[in-house]
């Protein structure tokens, strides 16, 4: 019975490696009509909503290529919305920056100002929030997933 299971195990693995495989054609059937895409072609790359696949044409916008000048076709993801990645940022770096500045910062009877942990914490953290907040509102809002390539 154990070498039973294994042996389905195996076939049920090698069924889903099979169906990751990226350089076969059909795998441009995960495609679905309006679906953002960039084809890199032999003579450049294009980019625009994916039309439609037969077995030796692919239609992107309004180019169709043959199979053949096909080396690689990426869909678009959409990875989340800027205000989203800006908000994830700041709270990044204002606990970082919290840490750091209540870690370095403290009352020790020495000359100068004293500044008590959290006040520390609080001017670094402010800090941290807003490098972390520009870092989050350059990163892009989309992703591209590999669906076909030659190589």
């Amino acid at each position: 019975m154990v070498s039973f299971i294994k042996l389905m195990l195996v076939f049920a693995l090698a069924g889903a490696a099979q169906g990751q495989d990226r350089h076969d054609w059909q795998s441009l059937t995960r495609l679905q009509s309006g679906d953002r895409v960039r084809m890199l072609l032999k003579t450049g790359a294009v980019s625009g909503t994916f039309q439609n696949r037969t077995g030796e044409e692919l239609t992107v916008g309004t180019v169709t290529a043959r199979r053949e000048d096909v080396l690689k076709v990426e869909r678009y993801r959409h990875g989340g919305s800027r205000g989203r990645h800006i908000a994830l940022g700041a709270l990044i770096g204002f606990g970082g920056g919290f840490a750091i500045g209540a870690s370095v910062t403290g009352c020790t009877g020495g000359l100068g100002a004293c500044v008590t942990r959290p006040e520390g914490g609080a001017v670094a953290g402010g800090a941290g929030a807003i490098v972390g907040a520009v870092i989050g509102a350059i990163l892009p809002t989309h992703t591209k997933e590999l669906i076909y390539s030659v190589k």
